[in-house]
């Protein structure tokens, strides 16, 4: 199943600076890779401070805000501009300019506060299963009520089905509507999924998508595969008319696809509001294993041994998260060996500056063949239906070694079964952690992880 990305959006307008007179014509187009890219047919007012030469060459200026006017498309603001090129002079003045964000719909302030954010989601009516289109069995009464001639088939649109979590005074919903298309002999009914960022208090543009970013990278996590919203919409007040949002979305790419097969866990046994919750706070509290992650969910296309790299980072991180101050021996201990060391050391600074260094930072904190042990140990149960625990993290303490000094012997193809192997290891983790229960995931990762599990044979060891 392929997904379409955050739609493009392209339109012409004129374009001044808030409080200067001097409007510009010009076209204003956004991509979700590019963002938002503003070609005018003029030169923008400079601030009074910026010196002559930044006047000749206008490539250092920048705004907060800028408004346009759309005509049919209505007002338009965009934020955070940034000036890529220009041409002084003559009948051909221009400027060009890149944003992240714009807003279709008003002229907002520097600081806009909103209350709501609602992201239109492809993925949700597949992942909840929840359907609002029904079929209507008793065609003959309806037969009765509308003269159309036999009718073969008959749908109906239910009530909306909605997923909450309140976080403070944050709350995030899931929500499946039916959404009916008219044209001129026909009409469409389909399920349409929204996630809802609703705050009790006026909040900053940057704090809403915040928190909308996270929950989709909850349902990247889920479903198998990046997600990004089809629409975004936001309200500044409750009963207020939506406005159209459209910023860079990082790491995009049109490659993203998905089916249940991929799917991790399911709303309907794991609580949408718990698990949620623990996801976001194991993003805040280790931004390095999401930050890998994320990198191995959205780009399907990096090289072996990147993904190798960025998954023995994330289980280091997801280590070290857990065990802050973990050590092999006691501090005591360590002490005293070191000053044991350190007696028969030559009488060298430079040499002994080293040697305590080493030992320091080095000698007394566990291996990554003993991070990924620890880890592995803690879901020993799930995660030996499919490796053995010594010999994964003896192999990936080996070839992370070798790579990191640049003599690896290993094919891509042994880097991408290592990497595969850790990745399930990592998101066997993830999804414990963040209270997907233990009895649901087996068959979920073997289905998500079929070419492995074709390779190695995983799901005859688990029939035995």
């Amino acid at each position: 199943m392929i997904y379409s990305p955050m739609e493009t959006f392209q339109s012409n307008g004129n374009w001044w600076v808030p409080g200067a007179s001097e409007k510009i014509s010009g076209k204003v187009s956004f991509s979700p890779t590019q963002g938002v890219v503003l070609e005018l047919n003029g030169n923008l007012p400079a601030k009074r401070d910026e010196s002559e030469d930044l006047l000749r060459t206008g490539l250092e200026k920048n705004y907060n805000l800028l408004y346009g006017d759309l005509g049919r498309d209505g007002s338009v603001t965009v934020q955070d501009a940034t000036i890529t090129s220009a041409h002084f002079g003559g009948q051909n003045r221009s400027e060009e300019y890149l944003a992240e964000r714009m807003v279709v719909g008003e002229h907002l302030p520097e600081n806009p506060s909103f209350v709501r954010a609602d992201f239109v989601v492809d993925e949700i009516p597949s992942w909840t299963n929840s359907s609002t289109v029904r079929p209507v069995v008793d065609s003959e009464s309806v037969e009765e009520i509308v003269d159309f001639g036999e009718i073969m088939e008959v749908y109906a649109a239910t009530s909306p089905i909605d997923y909450t979590a309140d976080l403070d005074r944050i709350q995030i919903e899931l929500s499946n509507y039916s959404k009916t298309s008219f044209g001129i002999t026909s009409a469409e009914i389909e399920t349409v999924g929204v996630l809802k960022v609703i705050s009790d208090d006026e909040v900053s543009l940057s704090s809403l998508l915040g928190y909308g970013n996270l929950a989709l990278e909850y349902l990247s996590f889920a479903v198998g595969t990046g997600v990004y919203p089809d629409k975004i919409k936001l309200r500044t007040e409750r009963d207020a008319q939506p406005l159209d949002a459209y910023y860079t979305l990082i790491d995009h790419t049109t490659d993203t696809t998905s089916s249940k097969a991929d799917y991790l866990f399911h709303p309907q046994y794991a609580d949408f509001e718990t698990t949620l919750r623990n996801w976001i706070e194991l993003c805040e509290s280790a931004p390095e294993v999401h930050e890998n992650y994320r990198l191995l969910i959205h780009r399907s296309n990096i090289s072996p041994r990147l993904r190798f790299l960025a998954t023995v980072i994330a289980l280091e991180a997801f280590h070290d998260s857990e065990h802050q101050s973990e050590k092999l021996v006691s501090e005591e201990e360590f002490d005293t060996i070191q000053s044991d060391i350190m007696d028969v050391v030559p009488e060298d600074t430079d040499l002994q500056n080293q040697i305590y260094g080493l030992l320091e930072n080095v000698a007394n904190t566990p291996s990554i063949k003993d991070k990924l042990l620890n880890l592995m140990e803690s879901e020993q149960e799930i995660i030996e239906m499919f490796f053995d625990i010594s010999e994964l993290a003896s192999e990936a303490r080996n070839r992370r070694n070798e790579v990191a000094h640049g003599s690896t012997d290993a094919t891509s193809r042994e880097l991408w079964s290592l990497s595969m192997k850790l990745i399930l290891v990592l998101e066997v983790l993830l999804a414990r952690r963040i209270g997907v229960p233990e009895k649901k995931l087996p068959d979920a990762l073997i289905s998500r992880h079929r070419g492995l599990v074709e390779q190695l044979n995983i799901s005859e060891v688990r029939e035995e």
